[in-house]
């Protein structure tokens, strides 16, 4: 059902229309006053947003959106379906209680957010921005770095066309419901990052215009204090050299040593990775030990050269030093570690970092 019809015959819609106020919320119900009874007070009606059903329990009236309408003004349904078609549809509420989707599945969301960031562009701003920080045209392109849109009826309409493309954006991270009952997404100023593990994208990294709390510029495109909205896990980015895989470098019994980076943040992994061309892990800049352990255990680390942005040498860049020394201490392997706190702003060449 095209979405503006669906409004028009929503249960809000109706509610709007008949004009009950809305007492309390719990979940995905709002209670008002019934019409029906004569307890003017009592929020003895239900109305479900999810089904747009209403019940009272009172008078114990109940049915759908369009029967409500239609015997609130003594009508017939029929006629009620073509009023409610001929008018604006109104989804204000203020009282629907949040409530979160189930988080789908990495390859659901992978799938999702694909064709979400072909839908998106980037500004001049964050162009710049990004070749200021070093990179070029060519790899802008590649990695997908995308401006976050602003203004709502754009992100309303975005949704729409993914909906319509047959994609379900219930408990994809970063999408939620408003309060005008339509889809859209959590926006910040700033840029989306692809965080990519084996060549599927499974989260979104968002680099902010701004600082914002504890000093840090990046955060993850989540929606969990949203209605409808799902919370984004603690991903982690994995770059893989030209021509390889990460299946083919990592869970693999026969493991070579070798060469690899990790970086604090991923917009330092992309820059480093396009450098180096090796292995590359990037991190958010809080890891717990457990998740630090679990993300560098199935790698045989020759050589380890790490980069810690500010943030994470502030906050605490102890779970990925100390996991590299305790894998030393565990193996009896001499890995040759290499530390660097970096600022973006100085990441532009191979020399520079090797020199930090």
């Amino acid at each position: 059902m095209d979405s503006e019809i669906y409004n028009k015959l929503s249960i809000i819609n109706v509610k709007n229309k008949l004009g009950l106020g809305e007492i309390c919320a719990k979940g995905d119900n709002i209670y008002v006053r019934c019409p029906f009874c004569s307890e003017k007070n009592e929020s003895n009606m239900k109305l479900n947003v999810t089904n747009d059903s209403y019940y009272c329990r009172r008078c114990g009236e109940s049915g759908f959106a369009i029967g409500l309408y239609a015997r609130a003004n003594y009508i017939s349904n029929k006629t009620a379906y073509k009023r409610l078609l001929q008018q604006e549809a109104d989804m204000t509420t203020e009282l629907v209680e949040i409530k979160k989707s189930e988080r789908r599945t990495d390859e659901e969301i992978s799938l999702v957010y694909k064709y979400f960031l072909k839908m998106l562009g980037l500004t001049k701003k964050h162009y710049e921005i990004l070749t200021e920080l070093g990179f070029s045209k060519d790899e802008i392109i590649k990695y997908s770095f995308k401006s976050i849109p602003q203004r709502e009826h754009e992100k309303v309409e975005i949704c729409n066309r993914l909906r319509k493309g047959g994609l379900d954006l219930k408990g994809i991270p970063g999408f939620f419901i408003n309060k005008q009952m339509k889809w859209t997404f959590k926006s910040h100023k700033g840029f989306f990052i692809p965080v990519i593990y084996n060549n599927r994208v499974n989260g979104l990294r968002v680099h902010l215009e701004q600082e914002y709390k504890f000093k840090t510029t990046d955060i993850w495109f989540s929606s969990s204090n949203e209605y409808r909205g799902a919370n984004a896990k603690n991903n982690i980015l994995i770059l893989t050299p030209a021509n390889k895989t990460s299946l083919e470098l990592i869970d693999n019994d026969k493991k070579q040593e070798q060469d690899i980076i990790i970086a604090s943040e991923m917009l330092l992994a992309y820059k480093a990775h396009s450098i180096y061309d090796k292995l590359t892990i990037g991190l958010p800049n809080t890891i717990s030990k457990k998740q630090a352990k679990e993300i560098l255990n199935n790698i045989s680390i020759k050589k380890a050269i790490v980069f810690l942005d500010k943030h994470t040498m502030f906050v605490d860049p102890y779970p990925i030093y100390n996991y590299l020394l305790n894998q030393i201490d565990e193996n009896k392997e001499e890995i040759d570690i290499i530390f660097n706190n970096v600022d973006m702003a100085n990441i532009k060449n191979k020399d520079i970092i090797e020199t930090v």
